[in-house]
């Protein structure tokens, strides 16, 4: 909703994002963003639109939405918080559906005095219908159908079957299919009649039920537990097809560590951690969560992102949505990334000022609408959040270990992936908020020498004299292999502490920092260093 846009009062029964309890805003979401493709210039009706939040969704793909609502209130509030869709004060069951190509009526028909003249009132619509119900077996056990619901604000409930029957009946003549949302948070759309799910989706008329890649992400983390929630939190909400989290804990403390392990106990199916003793950096850490993914197996797309982001809410569905697309079309895709308020380079954008999480949306909705179903070819993906093909990862491995605690290992990664024969893309409206160098700056370690560091053990791999050349490299050097197995490690051959960073002085010091380490040692042991270095020099 708009920030300048006081929300509904809840009621406990119609959702109002932000205000609602989780349970609530995650189902609700869940089906809307299911049918996503189906929205794509399409004139779309919600009816009983309630807040609106929904109808203003669709209006970001299609080309029209009309929300249908017989509150006067939620009506008023919706046309000043969603200017782009169209509301109406109407009975949904007076409602001229003739010239919708898309209904959907989620949770509404449990709440109307007739529901069969609603469904007749249905018929109008000759594109596709979707219509989503409590499953009355699971809401009130002990009810039989006809009894008042234990619910007051419903009329009547109906178990699954009892749903599928009622809709058969009405629409004998249309193709009808029906999906079901599971009971484990949060409420995943799958397809089939379940008799013990939570909702049942009737979906009447033509055209394939939408597909959503099922993707396996890597995270690593140190200590920053909090905000890493909740960035797993919206991934998961705000994208409706399975998807799954590999945190792994990078010398984590005891505090933020208890935070993770509760959090994966409410949620071990999509969430596992993996504990190192140590701090291995980003590039090592994500190889780790990888490898346990790519093993465990079943994923279409695998990504890995940073723990201080939080997903818009069309962030991962416009990354799944490009990558279906990017394959349907044969264009090989390889590392397909986000755009961000801070990131270097192409990917950065700018959405205009947010100060709260609903403005936030608010604004990458709006962004999201002017760079919908966009993606761009380019070559220098960033690490703060992508994600990849399975052929990808296989044939280019994981990010090179020698890049430490992190910074230009996603640069190499890119150009491996590219003359691998892959194609990068930056997906254009997929925002996804970054807070920043979150890491870095509690480790209180220099950022801007890591970079120097980093930049310099990059261009010495690539054989480069300017960074930026290395996105017109055709060919890797003599001794560089394009594949890192995910199991791979670094040993430095002389490591001493630079700026908070173990650090190599054969392979990842930059030469002044190399210098700065000769100099110290020669003003320790004075003349007779100064003849080592000679002598060696001279060698």
């Amino acid at each position: 909703m708009s920030s300048s846009t006081q929300p509904l009062a809840w009621t406990g029964e119609r959702m109002i994002p932000f205000v609602s309890d989780y349970a609530t805003q995650a189902t609700h979401w869940q089906r809307y963003l299911y049918f996503r493709s189906w929205y794509e210039d399409a004139v779309v009706v919600d009816a009983a639109s309630g807040e609106g939040y929904g109808t203003d969704y669709s209006s970001i793909y299609s080309s029209k939405s009309y929300g249908a609502d017989v509150s006067a209130e939620a009506v008023d509030h919706a046309n000043k918080a969603y200017p782009r869709a169209d509301f109406t004060v109407e009975d949904c069951c007076n409602f001229d559906y003739s010239k919708a190509d898309v209904v959907t009526s989620f949770e509404t028909i449990e709440h109307l005095p007739d529901p069969e003249k609603f469904l007749e009132a249905l018929k109008a619509c000759k594109g596709k219908i979707i219509i989503s119900t409590p499953n009355r077996k699971l809401y009130d056990p002990n009810a039989k159908l006809g009894d008042k619901p234990t619910n007051p604000y419903h009329t009547i409930e109906w178990t699954a079957e009892e749903f599928a029957e009622l809709i058969q009946r009405h629409f004998p003549d249309r193709q009808v299919r029906f999906l079901s949302q599971s009971t484990t948070l949060p409420g995943r759309l799958y397809e089939g009649l379940d008799t013990n799910a939570w909702f049942t989706i009737a979906v009447i008329g033509d055209g394939e039920l939408p597909q959503w890649p099922k993707l396996g992400f890597s995270m690593p983390t140190v200590n920053n537990a909090q905000m890493g929630i909740e960035c797993i939190s919206a991934f998961v909400t705000y994208y409706p097809g399975e998807v799954e989290f590999a945190v792994v804990l990078n010398n984590t403390d005891a505090p933020n560590k208890k935070l993770w392990s509760d959090f994966a106990a409410q949620a071990p199916h999509f969430l596992t951690l993996v504990e190192n003793s140590e701090n291995k950096g980003y590039g090592q850490g994500a190889n780790q969560g990888l490898d346990y993914l790519q093993k465990k197996g079943g994923f279409d797309a695998y990504g890995v992102t940073n723990d201080d982001v939080y997903a818009s809410l069309g962030c991962l569905s416009e990354l799944a949505n490009a990558y279906n697309n990017l394959k349907s079309l044969d264009q090989n895709p390889g590392l397909l990334g986000v755009v961000s308020n801070k990131v270097a380079g192409k990917q950065q954008v700018e959405i205009g000022q947010f100060t709260d999480l609903p403005s936030l949306m608010r604004k990458a909705n709006d962004f999201l609408h002017l760079n919908k179903s966009r993606a761009t070819p380019w070559n220098q993906i960033r690490g703060l959040c992508f994600i990849m093909a399975p052929e990808c990862l296989t044939a280019i491995g994981g990010f090179d270990p020698v890049f430490g605690l992190g910074n230009f290992e996603d640069d190499d990664y890119c150009v491996r992936a590219k003359l691998a024969g892959f194609t990068n893309w930056v997906v254009d409206g997929a925002f996804l908020y970054h807070e920043g160098s979150k890491t870095f700056a509690t480790l209180d370690i220099d950022y801007e020498a890591n970079i120097a560091r980093n930049m310099h053990v990059f261009n010495n791999k690539w054989q480069l004299e300017n960074h930026f050349e290395f996105l017109e490299i055709t060919k890797a050097p003599k001794g560089v292999s394009l594949h890192v197995p995910l199991n791979a490690t670094y040993t430095p051959t002389h490591a001493i502490v630079i700026s908070g960073e173990n650090v190599d002085l054969r392979n990842q010091a930059t030469d002044s920092e190399f210098a700065y380490w000769v100099y110290t040692v020669v003003r320790e042991k004075g003349e007779s260093a100064r003849d080592q270095v000679l002598k060696a020099l001279a060698a």
